[in-house]
């Protein structure tokens, strides 16, 4: 069994090149960007790895007068975390994979292998 954890949170930073973006310099404008993180690990005790997929996407400008995000990231299901970055073109996706020992990356290796066999010849 695996634990699943998705979320979503939401970064600004400023434009970076106001002239090349046609923004005036008395204009208040950021790129927001939406972060999408998946997690799953094993259920029990000791979490002995943890497989994490970040999908980051760039959303646009965000004016400060349009409506506020949250600053803090927000636990979402798996059907919006589906809907909002699992798309064509959503962004930059990276994977990475955690195991504090060498045994716990074999059992993930071994899982991993299970998932990606095409068991049903689809």
């Amino acid at each position: 069994m695996l634990e699943v954890r998705a979320t979503r949170e939401y970064a600004t930073e400023p434009v970076a090149d106001r002239d090349e973006a046609g923004i005036s310099e008395d204009t208040d404008v950021a790129m927001l960007t939406t972060t999408g993180t998946l997690e799953l690990r094993p259920l029990g005790v000791g979490h002995v790895w943890v497989l994490r997929v970040r999908i980051d996407d760039v959303v646009g400008s965000h004016l400060p007068e349009d409506e506020s995000v949250p600053e803090d990231a927000e636990e979402i299901d798996l059907d919006a975390f589906y809907e909002d970055f699992i798309v064509p073109d959503s962004g930059t996706t990276f994977v990475s994979v955690e195991a504090e020992t060498e045994q716990a990356k074999h059992a993930f290796d071994r899982l991993f292998a299970e998932i990606i066999t095409d068991w049903h010849n689809g």
